[in-house]
């Protein structure tokens, strides 16, 4: 027999020799006996359902670690999209969210991420490039692949991202998506370079606690927790 298979009756048995007792003392006894149980999350772990305080000192709290976002071009009310889900380059041209139009967010810190694609590379400068080319192809992000997101003051769903150029991505039509606006003060809607930004689903465990605070504040949070 192999070992996965002995450890699994092992296992089996262990529960019957539990089980069996309390079914035969709650028949005898004429009634139903209450089964109690203590309930562990929020406590040994940090789960955000159960511990939602812990994450109210974290900067950018609703952008942490694996949160999937979706970005809405407010000059063409179109949705950035990674054509055929990664592998090319960005494109603008579709009215709703699918797996192509999600990003998961790789938090650096409070304002610096790595946007992953449906078919898991990174958007990105290709090649370093100055004249703006943004494509998803690489496995590895790194310097080529960091944006910065820029909120508006007043309605911070109202984002810019800063590529590593320094330059900002812009969607002039639904076919060019790149990485060549400079700074501006206009969060207008006929701004190619301001999106609306859509949460999609969000983490709320210990990796985003500790990731989100940082080395420095993290152990202490935890601690007083």
């Amino acid at each position: 027999m192999g070992s996965n298979a002995l450890i699994k009756k092992l296992c089996f048995m262990y529960y019957l020799s539990w089980l069996l007792p309390v079914l035969f003392f709650s028949r005898s006894a004429g009634q139903d006996v209450p089964f109690k149980a203590v309930n562990l999350g929020g406590w040994l772990v940090a789960e955000g359902g159960m511990t939602p305080f812990l994450f109210d000192g974290i900067t950018n709290k609703d952008l942490l670690d694996g949160t999937h976002v979706s970005l809405r071009s407010t000059k063409l009310n179109n949705f950035l999209a990674a054509e055929n889900g990664g592998g090319a380059g960005l494109v603008a041209d579709t009215t709703t969210i699918s797996g192509w139009e999600t990003f998961r967010l790789w938090r650096i810190n409070e304002t610096t991420f790595n946007l992953r694609v449906f078919n898991k590379q990174f958007v990105g400068l290709k090649d370093q490039s100055q004249d703006g080319n943004i494509v998803a192809i690489s496995t590895t992000p790194g310097h080529a692949e960091t944006f910065q997101i820029v909120r508006n003051e007043n309605d911070p769903y109202r984002i810019r991202l800063r590529t590593s150029n320094g330059l900002f991505l812009q969607a002039q039509n639904g076919s060019s998506v790149t990485a060549d606006f400079g700074e501006s003060a206009d969060w207008g809607d006929q701004n190619p370079s301001v999106f609306q930004l859509f949460i999609l689903y969000t983490l709320l465990g210990e990796y985003q606690v500790t990731n989100g605070y940082g080395p420095d504040r993290a152990p202490q949070v935890m601690k007083e927790h």
